[in-house]
């Protein structure tokens, strides 16, 4: 059968509130994409926090990503992926899509490490395995700061306050593999919004945008980084697949406001 569309691969965990998988789907509805959704957890969460993250075997996820290896794939975004071994995976599958479509096939990377509302996806293996196995795979990484906070050991309330530790702590992910890092501002102080857009070869740009007060929407990280590997599978800039996605979660939340 003839292929209508090429294919964005999107590797993360289902939740039934709206985040995850069914987040990525939103962002990606109305692009030019085949969308191929792999599960890896069955979360159930509430506003007090995870209830169950129910993992699959990391190879049953695995296997199921393979069928689409072969095919028109443009770019793959990881979320949740609940462990060491799924980290291990990812790696595995970054692997085979790099050989099959190219070194600079775009691999974006949201760190689900928590949920917001409270709860652990991921524990310290699984950081640590993140860290040391696939960012140097040249991974695009998407934190937030509160997730950059955690994965560099430094004070989240100093990277809300001020720019210049969200630059540093950007460079200790470029120095340990990245390609590049994007440190979205949406968790700090000031106003207008401050996304940090950091690239391995030292070049780094602040996007400015207005801080939305409208209502609240399930999975904006989740709609961010699928946003941007959908760009990216495009043939668009860093820099400006970056703005898009950050210009399409904001039209999300204000529209959710005005319901």
């Amino acid at each position: 059968m003839t292929e209508l569309h090429p294919l964005l691969l999107v590797v993360a965990g289902h939740d039934p509130s709206g985040a995850g998988l069914d987040a990525d789907r939103d962002a990606a509805r109305e692009l030019p994409f085949e969308f191929a959704g792999v599960i890896t957890a069955d979360t159930q969460q509430d506003d007090r926090g995870v209830r169950s993250i129910g993992a699959r075997a990391p190879r049953q996820w695995l296997l199921e990503a393979f069928t689409h290896v072969l095919r028109d794939v443009r770019a793959v975004k990881f979320g949740l992926l609940p462990g060491a071994e799924h980290v291990r995976a990812a790696c595995d599958l970054v692997r085979a899509l790099r050989e099959r479509h190219g070194a600079d096939f775009p691999v974006v990377v949201d760190p689900v490490l928590a949920a917001s509302s409270g709860g652990r996806f991921l524990d310290a293996d699984g950081v640590r395995a993140l860290k040391r196995e696939l960012l140097p795979l040249r991974v695009v990484l998407t934190p937030n700061l509160d997730e950059l906070a955690e994965l560099t050991g430094r004070d989240a309330r100093e990277l809300a306050r001020a720019l210049d530790p969200r630059l540093a702590a950007a460079r200790d992910l470029l120095a340990q593999g990245a390609s590049a890092v994007i440190a979205k501002g949406g968790h700090g102080a000031e106003d207008p919004v401050r996304d940090l857009v950091a690239r391995a070869d030292g070049r780094f740009q602040w996007h400015l945008h207005p801080r939305v007060k409208g209502g609240k929407i399930r999975g904006s990280g989740c709609r961010y980084a699928t946003r941007l590997a959908a760009r990216l599978g495009q043939g668009w800039t860093l820099e400006a697949a970056a703005e898009e996605a950050a210009t399409h979660v904001s039209t999300q939340i204000a529209a959710a406001g005005e319901r």
